[in-house]
């Protein structure tokens, strides 16, 4: 018999717009975020809020095997508390050394469309060296970088930080301007700060 390979690890993204009050929407979307804990499958949840104008929200959902997603799915579906543009995606790099996204201080989240005429492996080589400029700093939880299972010039990255004013001279600093550029010289990118809200 062969040996059964690895189930893929896939990541559901949620985008939250309301205009309601964070003390009304966000148990809320918390409660939507612990019913989809509850199914088979489930890894991990992370639930931000957006720095910028208010009511923006973001959810991640880390699932094994796209048949336990789509199981829980249709056996007992979440709604959410608010109209969400959703997209789905399979894990492409991991670093953690120090932490969970949940855990951390703040949240760097980098949406990234490839040029057609570039190479994909050249844009995860360079969100690489970025996160490369991140990892001397003890402040550094980790990263994620999830690729579209639609679309695979479509990417989403992930930085989290224990002490935003680590983040701020990072992100500050001449090479990661410099690295931020390799990026933005093949791919349209729109880059958010976040903060974590309490899981419980």
């Amino acid at each position: 018999m062969y040996p059964r390979e690895r189930e893929p690890e896939l990541t559901v993204i949620g985008h939250f717009a309301t205009t309601a009050p964070p003390g009304t929407f966000e148990p809320r979307l918390l409660a939507y975020a612990r019913r989809r804990a509850s199914r088979r499958g489930f890894v991990s949840r992370l639930t931000a809020t957006l720095a910028g104008p208010p009511g923006r929200y973001v959810h991640l959902d880390r699932w094994t095997g796209l048949d336990r997603l789509l199981r829980a799915a249709h056996e007992e579906p979440a709604v959410p508390p608010a109209a969400a543009e959703t997209e789905l995606l399979v894990t492409v790099g991991r670093m953690a050394p120090n932490g969970t996204p949940a855990e951390a201080a703040r949240l760097v989240l980098l949406r990234a469309t490839v040029d057609h005429a570039a190479d994909p492996e050249r844009f995860e080589l360079d969100f690489g060296s970025l996160v490369g400029l991140c990892v001397a700093e003890d402040a550094f939880g980790g990263s994620l970088l999830l690729r579209s299972v639609t679309d695979p010039y479509a990417y989403t990255g992930l930085l989290w930080w224990h002490d935003p004013t680590a983040d701020d001279r990072v992100r500050a600093s001449t090479p990661w301007s410099a690295a931020r550029a390799r990026l933005a010289a093949t791919a349209r990118l729109t880059e958010d700060v976040a903060r974590p809200l309490p899981t419980l």
